[in-house]
């Protein structure tokens, strides 16, 4: 399959998506098993779908055959909008759409999701000002960080908001609070929006997966080269699944963090080779097992991947990365699509999470290489 078969697929994917779940009013619908009348999606698929509209912005124009890209991110902008919350000192995006009855809560992870696809926005599209907004978004994880001196491991970025809603009795600290947030702020330097002290911040949420979650401690490993385990619940026990978004997190927090430092640095070096540790494990620890982990989470692991793929030396790691991706995307098309281009993993049919999870993964395979650089 070439880029340009890629490019088709991943077109026909956003069309079934926008077909089968989008509302009259833009925004998406419930899915799932629990779908009460009327009510819009949560802010996680909607993020998804937002980050499978800015991939396809990225896909050359010429493999796109007419399909507006410029359009469908302005779509996924405006829906987003719903969400926004913005009548608080931190403003931040709330779980489901302001006014609604269904429960505002704001968690760490959503909106982190939110502010790195404004990034790679502003990425493909300088100057148009989305920064700005992820700025306000990394604001509101910084201030999540975990002051108390007398839990395991201090520190860590909570997964909700404490003191209101789901945070007055969840006080999960999970890897996918923090990495992403680091590659958040770690993306904000690099553009230079973000406040001086982003790029210490965005280091500690780093550090604190790798002393806290890292299962190579646990295993006699080199510290820092994962996998990672999923959170320290509120009550200091260790969740030890190995989820693949959670490594594809990590590894793109290392590929940030070699390029601040510069490739010909120790620092660099050190970071470069982390990620690409992080990289070889995941890719031989989910071998043949990708199917058992959710789509979203794959279609995270591979986009972190290819952020590594340019920067990474070793020809032989850059290949299995884009072969696990291939045979995984080939392997959906086959074998989890229906006619209607709609795909199904689970038993809860067709959802957004699914549908939005292959759109980011087809869109990607059509990008040329060069521009993996401006993944977030």
């Amino acid at each position: 399959m070439n880029a340009a078969g890629h490019a088709a697929r991943a077109v026909r994917a956003y069309a079934a998506m926008r077909r089968h779940l989008a509302r009259r009013d833009g925004l998406y619908r419930r899915d799932g098993r629990v779908r009460p009348p009327l009510a819009a999606t949560h802010l996680w698929p909607t993020a998804r779908a937002f980050a499978g509209a800015v991939d396809l912005l990225g896909v050359p124009r010429e493999l796109l055959m007419g399909f507006d890209a410029e359009s469908a991110v302005s779509v996924h902008l405006r829906a987003l909008e719903a969400y926004w919350d913005d009548n608080v000192a931190r403003p931040a995006y709330s779980s489901d759409v302001i006014g609604s009855r269904w429960g505002g809560d704001r968690y760490y992870d959503d909106n982190a999701w939110v502010g790195l696809g404004l990034v790679q926005l502003e990425r493909l599209r300088p100057g148009h000002g989305h920064a700005q907004r992820a700025e306000l978004l990394y604001r509101f994880a910084a201030a999540a960080w975990d002051t108390r001196p007398d839990v395991r491991s201090p520190g860590g970025v909570f997964w909700v908001e404490q003191t209101r809603g789901a945070g007055l009795t969840n006080h999960d600290r999970n890897t996918v609070s923090n990495a992403p947030n680091a590659q958040l702020g770690l993306h904000l330097t690099e553009l230079r929006t973000g406040d001086p002290g982003g790029h210490a911040r965005a280091r500690h949420m780093y550090e604190w997966v790798n002393v806290t979650l890292d299962a190579a401690r646990d295993r006699d490993g080199v510290p820092g080269t994962g996998l990672f385990y999923d959170k320290v619940r509120g009550d200091g026990s260790i969740d030890r699944t190995l989820w693949t978004y959670n490594q594809g997190n990590m590894i793109g927090a290392n590929v940030l963090l070699a390029r601040s430092a510069g490739p010909a640095t120790h620092a660099g070096a050190t970071y470069l080779a982390r990620a690409e540790a992080i990289a070889d494990r995941a890719l031989r620890h989910y071998a043949g097992a990708y199917q058992s982990q959710p789509a979203a989470f794959n279609a995270i692991l591979f986009r972190n991947l290819l952020q590594l793929h340019p920067v990474t030396a070793d020809a032989g790691l850059r290949e299995r990365i884009r072969a696990a991706m291939t045979a995984y995307a080939e392997t959906a098309w086959v074998s989890r699509r229906d006619r209607h281009d709609r795909f199904r993993f689970g038993r809860g049919g067709l959802t957004l999470l699914d549908q939005s999870a292959m759109v980011q993964i087809y869109a990607l395979l059509a990008w040329d290489a060069a521009g993996y650089a401006d993944l977030a």
